[in-house]
């Protein structure tokens, strides 16, 4: 990979882009009751698509879009966010997230992070600040138990593709 100038897909174009994004996604929807929203956002897609930087090559794709949102948490997320939330995004991002299809998230990294912050809405549980704790969030809120995403994959990434530091076991590449 050219590391100066990178390919990325699922419709972003850079890091500054992707982080630009997640911030005004929890600008609109909330930082967290810590404020450690963005990071998760972000730290999510790194896990998931190495900050979009790894295309999922399954048929029809595991997941859809930058943070890989499978169809029945999309299904679900329209289904349990609150009118006045979906007013809101409506209005701030101009999308209507009722009327969407699963698709619809494969090339927009704006959708998708709004996807993903609505996602963890749904959790009534604090947003952990410590790298380790949003790594294990993640894990149980969003990758599953039964995923083959873990807690190292998603801290590896993350300090990789957000935080430039080198993943801890060189011997595993953090994507895919």
């Amino acid at each position: 990979m050219n590391q100066e100038n990178p390919t990325y897909y699922y419709g972003l174009k850079s890091k500054i882009q992707a982080l630009s994004l997640a911030h005004q996604v929890c600008n609109v929807l909330g930082h967290g009751s810590h404020g450690y929203a963005t990071n998760l956002l972000l730290e999510t897609a790194a896990a998931e698509t190495c900050l979009g930087l790894y295309e999922d090559p399954t048929p029809g794709g595991a997941g859809m879009g930058l943070c890989q949102h499978d169809l029945i948490a999309f299904q679900d997320i329209i289904q349990r966010t609150p009118m006045r939330i979906v007013k809101t995004i409506h209005m701030e991002f101009g999308y209507d997230i009722r009327k969407l299809v699963h698709t619809n998230l494969a090339d927009d990294p704006l959708l998708s992070f709004i996807f993903c912050r609505l996602h963890y809405r749904l959790r009534p549980e604090p947003i952990p600040s410590s790298l380790r704790g949003r790594a294990e969030y993640w894990k149980q809120f969003y990758n599953s138990m039964a995923g083959k995403g873990t807690v190292k994959h998603y801290m590896d990434n993350a300090n990789a593709y957000l935080y430039n530091l080198t993943p801890l076991d060189l011997s595993v590449p953090p994507c895919p």
